[in-house]
C-alpha cells in the first residue's frame, strides 16, 4: 500500500481554541484523520479538484485545487486515527454525486477512474464536559465543522480507548 500523503496543517492552535470557543467547546487537542483522496476532473487533463472520503462515509469533503496541499513532514503531534477503508469506485461516484447535489452549481468535472490517494487530514477536536459530553471536530485546513466525519473520529477513539484497556501500549496512537 501506499505511505499516506500528509495534508498541510493551515489553522494553528490559537485559531482553533478561538473556533471551538465559539462552538462551546472548552478543551481541544490536534488530531490526524486517515482518508483517501479521489481525484475530479476532465478526462486526459490533471485533476480540479479532489474529493476526500472513506466508503464508511455518507458525504465526503470536496478540496478544490490541482494539487492536494501536502507538507513535507510526517504526522507527529496530535491522536492519529485510522481505519477507514478505500472507497470502490462506485461509492467516489455516489459521494460525488451527493457533493453535486448539495452544492447546486454546473459541475464539468467527474470522478477519474485513478484509484485514490491516502491522505491524513488534520482536524482539531474540541470537547465540551457538562450533563453530556460533546465532541466537535473542525477542519485543521479551513476551521470548518466536520460533522461528516464524526463517526469515523468516535470509532477511531474508541478503538483507541479500547487499546488502553487491553493493555497494549505499543499499537497506541502518537500524541
Amino acid at each position: 500500500m501506499a505511505e499516506r500523503l500528509t495534508l498541510s496543517r493551515q489553522l494553528d492552535e490559537h485559531a482553533a481554541r478561538r473556533r471551538l470557543g465559539r462552538l462551546g467547546a472548552t478543551a481541544l487537542e490536534p488530531a490526524w484523520v486517515a482518508l483517501w483522496a479521489a481525484p475530479l476532473g476532465m478526462k486526459g487533463k490533471p485533476p480540479g479538484a479532489w474529493l476526500l472520503g472513506a466508503r464508511e462515509m455518507q458525504r465526503a469533503l470536496l478540496l478544490t485545487g490541482a494539487e492536494l496541499p501536502v507538507q513535507a513532514e510526517r504526522v507527529h503531534a496530535g491522536v492519529q486515527l485510522t481505519g477507514a477503508t478505500a472507497p470502490t469506485l462506485e461509492a467516489i461516484q455516489r459521494l460525488w454525486l451527493w457533493e453535486r447535489m448539495a452544492t447546486p452549481r454546473l459541475w464539468r468535472i467527474q470522478a477519474l477512474d485513478t484509484p485514490p490517494t491516502p491522505v491524513w487530514l488534520p482536524c482539531w477536536l474540541g470537547y465540551r464536559a457538562g450533563r453530556k459530553h460533546q465532541l466537535t471536530v473542525i477542519s485543521g485546513l479551513s476551521g470548518e465543522v466536520l460533522s461528516m466525519i464524526k463517526p469515523l473520529v468516535l470509532a477511531g477513539l474508541e478503538s483507541a480507548h479500547r487499546q488502553v484497556q487491553a493493555g497494549d501500549e505499543k499499537t497506541l496512537p502518537a500524541g
